[in-house]
């Protein structure tokens, strides 16, 4: 049985963050919400305007999302692989959808009547980009209840602890934020296998830059052809407009002498009566 919560949760997460709680007020307020259900809906928090954003893009452009984050399992699966090939096409793919729909969901926010800083959108782009990155990630952006954006850092899991409001029980949004560990006193041994585990996470990380890099390579490389044929292209019409501009000069003077000649046989033919 779904959670009437949740179903409160779909639409209020709809609202822009400036009416969000005056929504929620009247919810509560509604005939028939009973106290139970009128203290939960109480905890429902604001969402942040990136997180706002993302949910807009859930409700209004649904495919185009769902095509990018097919795009996140296609890029994981190549990365496992180290398709090379693969891992430049779909990093390409990844930005171009990542910009289109961020500028999309500007937008969608302008029609909404709310005008979104750049900043703002930045951190779009960062949460579309955790959920490519991150299964979990994409599930609770799916949601359309995204309470605060998303960020990837490496390889890691992003962190989606209390990122969704009304959580699917079990996952990782359903968990509770903590604090980071203090420092404490490590044996020789525990510092070894950290610096390993350390290790481990930058070679990844350093794996990941090397696959955007040398996609950005040759994205570079493709774009810097594309140029050089538009140039000799360029270069290739000039001379082609140049040699009909001088063709059209001949025509334009043979026609004068042509008609020059005519208006001659004229008058000849008018003196002979």
């Amino acid at each position: 049985m779904a959670d009437p919560l949740a179903e409160v949760a779909d639409d209020l997460y709809g609202v822009p963050p400036a009416g969000f709680i005056a929504a929620r007020s009247a919810r509560m307020k509604e005939s028939g919400v009973d106290r139970a259900l009128a203290a939960r809906m109480k905890d429902l928090r604001k969402p942040a305007p990136a997180a706002w954003v993302v949910n807009l893009l859930v409700r209004e452009r649904r495919d185009d999302l769902e095509q990018l984050l097919d795009v996140g399992g296609e890029l994981r699966d190549a990365q496992t692989a180290l398709d090379r090939g693969e891992i430049t096409r779909l990093g390409r793919e990844r930005r171009t959808l990542v910009a289109a729909l961020t500028r999309t969901g500007g937008d969608l926010a302008a029609a909404a009547g709310q005008k979104v800083a750049p900043a703002v959108l930045d951190a779009v782009a960062a949460t579309l980009d955790a959920g490519l990155a991150d299964p979990e990630a994409a599930a609770a952006i799916r949601t359309g209840r995204l309470l605060r954006p998303l960020e990837t850092i490496g390889f890691e899991p992003v962190d989606v602890a209390e990122a969704v409001a009304v959580p699917e029980a079990g996952s990782r949004a359903a968990e509770k934020r903590t604090a980071p560990p203090r420092p404490r006193p490590r044996a020789v041994d525990d510092a070894d296998a950290e610096l390993d585990r350390a290790r481990t996470r930058a070679d990844a990380v350093v794996a990941r830059a090397e696959a955007d890099a040398r996609a950005a390579a040759d994205e570079l490389g493709d774009l810097e052809e594309r140029v050089r044929e538009a140039r000799r292209a360029l270069a290739t019409a000039e001379r082609e407009a140049e040699f009909l501009t001088q063709k059209r000069d001949a025509a334009t003077e043979a026609h004068e002498n042509a008609r020059a000649a005519l208006d001659t046989a004229r008058r000849r033919r008018r003196d002979l009566g």
